[in-house]
């Protein structure tokens, strides 16, 4: 995959597109769709927006990428699934495509990653260059660059401050085996959900809680149905921007090159956002009213050990060459 060391994370791309949607030129000779689950003020749109402008530029204009957020086109499963159909041509995913290449499960299991320089490690390992290959091969999507995302936490409408407090408790979890896997060895009732309906849920109490970064808990406006931000930081991880293996080989090798040092450098613009905006959020957070909660997280370490060993066995050789990085 065309990707960035993390030397090169610091490098500056150009202004954003303003508009959310990148509109098609009369003389555009290519359109691709590129959809995505995030609202207009997160960072993997802001990325996405700056793409279809590089994209756009590397190409006289032969080229657009129309960029839709919000599940506008569909979640992110339908999104994966409708790439063949010609439903999207790229979007943003990393856990939902276990389903072609299990071994993309690690990078959501709780507790993995010990902080980002660990995940980014696992980013230019050849273990994750064996799952892109994988997901190009028997997928049919091209991994053409990542974004990192913050931690993910736990929001609820009580305080989390042990493993104890998680019994029973009704949790949204997304549609992954790892995530059903752990938070059910915790103990809680994991419940798989689309992004988009996660609100509402929270809102009419069919779940208890929901688990993402800051940045998503700030767009999605969960602190409006929240009142506990819980820092449990269970999950860190990348998360890939992909576009159809097909259409990409459709396309005529310049543009090919275009698209991926366009990707490329998206990659560092979303970076620098990313960096620029996680303090931010965290006092968005609080001014918005959440309380945050120290959680000793030691209770869900020790249950989630033997989830690799007794659910993905297959998973375990991986799982210990990426503890050794």
């Amino acid at each position: 995959m065309n990707q960035l060391t993390r030397r090169q994370f610091g490098a500056t791309a150009g202004a954003i597109a303003a508009a959310s949607i990148i509109p098609v030129r009369a003389r555009a000779a290519e359109v691709l769709k590129f959809g995505h689950i995030t609202d207009e003020t997160n960072t993997w749109h802001l990325a996405a927006a700056e793409f279809a402008r590089l994209v756009e530029e590397k190409t006289a204009g032969e080229v657009v990428v129309e960029v839709y957020p919000n599940s506008s086109i569909g979640t992110e499963r339908e999104l994966l699934e409708g790439i063949p159909l010609g439903v999207a041509d790229l979007t943003i995913s990393s856990d939902s495509m276990a389903q072609w290449v299990p071994s993309i499960l690690l990078m959501s299991h709780l507790f993995t990653f010990r902080d980002a320089d660990h995940v980014l490690a696992f980013m230019e390992s050849p273990i994750a260059e064996r799952i892109e290959a994988e997901l190009t091969e028997t997928a049919r999507l091209r991994p053409i660059t990542y974004f990192l995302r913050g931690p993910r936490y736990l929001t609820s409408s009580k305080p989390i401050e042990t493993v104890d407090d998680v019994q029973g408790f009704k949790l949204r979890v997304p549609d992954v085996r790892m995530f059903i896997a752990d938070w059910s060895a915790i103990g809680a009732n994991p419940t798989p959900m689309a992004f988009a309906e996660v609100f509402g849920a929270l809102q009419q109490g069919v779940v208890d809680g929901q688990e993402n970064p800051y940045a998503l808990i700030s767009s999605a406006k969960f602190f409006e149905v929240q009142s506990h931000l819980n820092q449990t930081a269970h999950v860190r991880q990348a998360i890939y921007v992909v576009i159809g293996e097909d259409r990409f080989q459709s396309l005529e090798p310049a543009y090919q090159q275009a698209i991926l040092e366009a990707a490329t450098e998206a990659q560092a613009f979303e970076r620098e956002q990313f960096l620029a905006a996680e303090a931010a959020l965290e006092q968005q957070l609080k001014d918005a009213g959440m309380t945050f909660v120290e959680t000793d997280v030691s209770g869900f370490k020790e249950r989630v050990k033997e989830t690799i060993p007794n659910e993905f066995p297959e998973l375990q050789e991986d799982m210990a060459a990426i503890e050794a990085l």
